[in-house]
């Protein structure tokens, strides 16, 4: 296998499965980069293969991604992303409500045919990273029915009856008590550091999880957007992109190459 430099992302989701990527690859894939959704960051300069991790690349990047990345089902996309959406033929046009709605941490454990914990509570905080249980609460059948089927296809069915135990405020307390929603941050000394309460949900995982070790330099600056793109054109120059709903796109730009 070739080694490849992992992109760290600013939340749970990326960081855990980034955690996973290097423990199934015994550090052939390690993490190398940091990205912020605002600033480029690197340890050192390798010349590897870049994937990154939880990030929706518009350009010709690896990328493991769990978002919706296109607008139109013609609308141009990352052949190098994996991406569930994408492989479904799923946009914010026609289908939004049917998009992938988990984690990308349950998308690479369903690809890479990785268990889940053998505990209720490694099961309940896997549900809770990036908030991968909400569906299944929804008051329309309909949604639920979406979310279980997302289950069944990733090989995850088991999970339905952990949902059904719970409800969403005991999620939400799961979330807080575990810091689950707790930003990734780079410090002035060029760490990172987080809230993220890694040495509590460590005993539940079945692979180290953590932040790196290591000093970050900032390689690149850019801009972080939010339109209307019922009102509003999406710039050339975009980085990464995100439909948020069936209106609204969250993305990463160049400013340098605004004309």
């Amino acid at each position: 296998m070739l080694e490849h430099d992992l992109m760290f992302g600013d939340d749970s989701d990326s960081s855990l499965s980034c955690n996973l990527l290097e423990e199934m690859t015994n550090e052939l894939w390690k993490v190398n980069y940091f990205y912020n959704f605002e600033s480029f960051y690197r340890i050192e300069k390798t010349g590897n293969t870049i994937i990154g991790v939880d990030m929706a690349f518009t350009k010709k990047v690896r990328c493991f991604d769990n978002h919706l990345s296109q607008q139109y089902y013609n609308s141009p996309h990352n052949p190098y992303c994996f991406n569930l959406n994408v492989y479904k033929g799923i946009n914010a046009d026609k289908n939004y409500y049917k998009k992938y709605p988990f984690s990308t941490l349950m998308l690479l454990m369903a690809y890479y045919d990785i268990p889940l914990p053998k505990t209720q509570i490694g099961k309940e905080i896997i549900l809770a990273v990036d908030s991968s249980f909400i569906g299944h609460f929804s008051e329309k059948p309909h949604f639920k029915k979406i979310h279980t089927d997302w289950l069944e296809d990733l090989g995850f069915g088991e999970l339905v009856d952990i949902l059904d135990q719970r409800n969403k405020p005991y999620f939400y307390n799961l979330q807080e008590h575990y810091g689950l929603n707790s930003k990734i941050r780079i410090n002035e000394e060029g760490y990172l550091e987080s809230n993220i309460n890694f040495e509590a949900i460590r005993p539940h995982l079945e692979w180290k999880i953590g932040l790196p070790d290591d000093k970050f330099k900032l390689i690149k600056r850019c801009k972080r957007g939010y339109i209307d793109v019922t009102e509003n054109r999406l710039p050339e120059n975009i980085i990464s992109l995100a439909y948020t709903s069936k209106k609204n796109a969250s993305f990463t730009y160049n400013p340098k190459e605004e004309s």
